[in-house]
């Protein structure tokens, strides 16, 4: 139950169809929002829909109009003490009283905290990265009570205050840094709700910060690994040979379904999804990697994630972070290795560019250009320039 003003409360408010957010959900049937409304004055609650979001016809647009729904809905609300009980009959259309008030002098009154709330609602982002900017909202939301700037409208904040938030919420440069990237995505979403006039977090210069060297398996690391999970845990052996071939992420892989792979044409299809912004693309499948998903397939029944619970085909999509955790508990921690599962995909990048080169390097991951491979991926590329200085042979007399 929610508590709104005035004494009023309602009931959290849900989506139909219940799988609004999954690619399986149909656009061909309305959608709506529902809740019951509670106010002390009468006996019954009301129970309200909201159909804003049924004129996008395609599918991603409708699941943003919807989290756009979600909380414009929320801030009539929480913020302007919407009340379905009192509206007037304006021709055909239902105003709420409260509607017809100026949005501006609104707005400018949501408190910090609630408008950084409602922001983080609407953010349209992996399931992964939203799970990181609850985390470092949750740092953010302390440092402002730290701040005493838990009564400051989300207008008053200027770019000092923000700078303070970053400052006390974040006990390492690093830290600072990924704070102050999710605190631009909220201040996106807030300036797209019209909430704030501007992102002033991009005006605020990152931490240096010392870039470590991507720890990855040694080549009798991978003989030990590869043997030991065969032996094992046959199911998370042929996981990892696929991603290992894959040049995708961890997230692209698990939201894989049976109706996305082509093996007579040895390709399936993705969502690769970055901000706002998803798009779908063929990913090749290696013949060295062919096995690996022709045993898996035959495994998977029409409709399922060739990648479920147990690594094997299945009705439920899993979470990434369930990748990591089993490679800490089945070969970290019984190893002793040092290596992350995902730094499988900087040792795979890295053998592309000794095969072939960096722009073939950059389209099997499907980055748009070779910066990310040349500045993160490639492991080894210092040795590879140490090595052709090395061998100079500029003699100085």
């Amino acid at each position: 139950m929610i508590n709104l003003p005035n004494g009023c409360s309602c009931s959290n408010l849900s989506v139909f169809p219940k799988n609004w957010k999954s690619k399986n959900a149909k656009v061909l049937i309305d959608w709506y929002i529902i809740y019951r409304f509670y106010d002390p004055r009468f006996k019954k609650p009301k129970q309200v829909k909201v159909k804003r979001m049924n004129s996008f016809k395609a599918l991603l647009e409708r699941q943003v109009a919807t989290l756009k729904a979600l909380d414009r809905e929320m801030i009539r609300l929480t913020i302007e003490a919407f009340n379905p009980f009192d509206k007037i009959e304006e021709g055909q259309k239902t105003v709420p009283q409260e509607a017809l008030k100026s949005d501006d002098s609104t707005n400018s009154e949501t408190s910090v905290l609630t408008a950084l709330r409602l922001a983080f609602e609407g953010v349209s982002v992996s399931a992964i990265t939203k799970k990181d900017i609850k985390f470092s909202l949750f740092q953010i939301e302390n440092a402002v009570k730290e701040l005493k700037l838990d009564a400051y409208s989300i207008s008053q904040v200027s770019k000092k205050h923000v700078k303070q938030i970053l400052e006390t919420a974040s006990n390492t440069p690093d830290r600072f840094n990924k704070n102050r990237s999710y605190l631009m995505i909220l201040y996106s979403e807030l300036s797209e709700m019209e909430l704030v006039q501007s992102n002033i977090v991009k005006d605020i210069k990152k931490k240096k910060v010392v870039n470590r060297l991507r720890k990855v398996l040694t080549d009798e690391e991978r003989k030990l690994v590869n043997k030991y999970l065969l032996v094992s845990y046959p199911e998370f052996h042929r996981f990892l040979h696929i991603f290992f071939h894959s040049g995708v992420r961890i997230s692209e892989l698990l939201r894989v379904n049976e109706t996305d792979v082509d093996l007579i044409n040895q390709r399936y299809k993705v969502i690769i999804q970055k901000g706002r912004i998803a798009r779908e693309a063929w990913r090749t499948i290696k013949d060295i990697a062919l096995p690996y998903w022709k045993e898996i397939m035959n495994e998977c029944k029409k409709d399922q994630y060739p990648f479920s619970v147990g690594l094997k085909p299945g009705n439920v999509q899993i979470q990434p972070y369930q990748i990591g955790k089993r490679w800490y508990r089945l070969v970290k921690k019984k190893l002793g290795i040092q290596a992350d599962f995902y730094s499988l995909k900087h040792l795979h990048t890295t053998e592309v560019v000794d095969l072939l080169n960096e722009v073939e390097a950059a389209k099997h991951n499907e980055h748009t250009s070779t910066a990310m491979v040349i500045g993160i991926y490639d492991v080894k590329r210092s040795e590879r320039e140490h090595n052709k200085v090395k061998k100079l042979d500029n003699k100085f007399a």
